[in-house]
């Protein structure tokens, strides 16, 4: 069935997947805040009004083959986390909504685009640790910091180079030439359940 319907780049794309019920009893779920599971993608192109298969060739940093499931979760993040710098959705399917509205309840910073507290990357969660009016830093679920620009919510990185971005950010917090933004920190509030070692218990 129809995942998404989106604009990228330019460029038009469809997702389609097989979409069944979480099996709470499996322990390797990747992200249980997903009441669904999302399986054997496939992305289309649509050019002129024709759409046909699209084949991704791209490989990913660490030097892996992108599929169509890692095309699926990168879309999925970059909905989750309001991008508006390359990204523009027609479609959602329902399955998929209930995800994206329980994380607009944990809005942390409002403004020209909100920026969300809680996050999907890679098949997991994170949330907001963080942020200046350049970019915004997020916690993974193994303490590792992802790095994203302020302004539109694209990824600068996602590995040892978001380690020196966060170091550099914080520097330039105290010298000047950036500005620390507050946030709403939702992991305060002892009621808000935000643990990312406990996502199962969060209900959608």
């Amino acid at each position: 069935m129809k995942i998404l319907d989106f604009d990228l780049e330019g460029n038009h794309f469809i997702i389609e997947a097989d979409v069944s019920p979480h099996q709470k009893a499996d322990d390797e779920m990747e992200c249980q805040w997903l009441q669904y599971d999302f399986e054997n993608a496939q992305v289309y192109k649509e050019t002129d009004g024709v759409v046909s298969p699209f084949q991704i060739t791209a490989v990913a940093w660490a030097g892996y083959q992108v599929t169509a499931d890692h095309a699926l979760n990168d879309v999925i993040g970059r909905i989750s986390r309001n991008e508006t710098g390359k990204l523009t959705v027609h479609y959602v399917c329902p399955e998929l909504q209930k995800f994206f509205d329980e994380l607009k309840k944990y809005p942390a910073i409002n403004g020209e685009r909100t920026v969300p507290y809680f996050i999907f990357h890679s098949g997991d969660m994170a949330r907001l640790a963080y942020a200046t009016n350049e970019f915004l830093y997020y916690e993974d679920s193994n303490g590792m910091p992802l790095m994203f620009r302020t302004d539109d919510g694209t990824l600068v990185s996602d590995n040892e180079f978001a380690d020196m971005g966060l170091y550099e950010s914080e520097e330039n917090v105290e010298n000047g030439t950036e500005q620390i933004l507050p946030f709403t920190d939702y992991c305060s509030d002892e009621e808000s359940a935000c643990d990312l070692e406990d996502e199962e218990d969060m209900e959608l």
